[in-house]
């Protein structure tokens, strides 16, 4: 395995493609239980089935951008991007488009070194816009503060009261400075 200098491994940040999709399911099922399942297990299983499967990441490589982090060969994080109106979802509560970064995951035994900052940093630099919106699951403090660390702030909050709510976090962009 590669390492820098001072011993650490070196992450590198690629373009994701239709051969990452395996290690991309298996990400989100590292990610996903430890995150969501202490929030609502349910919900964490309903995440795996419908959000973390092959043909789900297949149609979302057609239309958003991905970049994958690589330790070695491993992906072990990944985030996603695109405009809401190229989602495969439905919201109806939001009037106009939005450029919304999907997913940003960090495997857990990767978490801490800078990793995510590295991938939203990228994300930010890419967006065509002048604001980068996100959806957080409400209870998943460590989402939270990392983005609001990273100049986020929630904008609104969607109630369906069979799940836990969806916030939308949304932070400008200092574009053309």
């Amino acid at each position: 395995m590669a390492r820098s200098p001072s011993g650490a491994a070196l992450v590198t940040l690629r373009t994701g493609t239709l051969d990452d999709v395996p290690a991309l399911v298996a990400l989100g099922h590292a990610v996903v239980p430890p995150t969501y399942g202490p929030i609502d297990a349910a919900y964490a299983r309903r995440m795996l089935d419908e959000w973390w499967v092959p043909a789900r990441f297949e149609a979302s490589l057609a239309v958003n951008a991905h970049l994958v982090a690589e330790v070695g060969a491993e992906v072990v994080a990944m985030a996603s991007f695109g405009r809401l109106s190229r989602s495969h979802r439905d919201f109806p509560h939001v009037t106009g488009d939005r450029e919304v970064m999907w997913k940003l995951y960090v495997h857990p035994d990767h978490q801490g070194i800078g990793i995510g900052s590295r991938l939203l940093s990228e994300v930010e630099a890419m967006v065509e816009g002048d604001q980068l919106w996100l959806e957080v699951v409400d209870g998943n403090e460590q989402a939270f503060a990392f983005y609001r660390a990273h100049g986020f702030a929630e904008v609104e909050r969607v109630t369906d009261r069979e799940w836990p709510d969806d916030v939308w976090l949304r932070k400008p962009l200092a574009k053309g400075l």
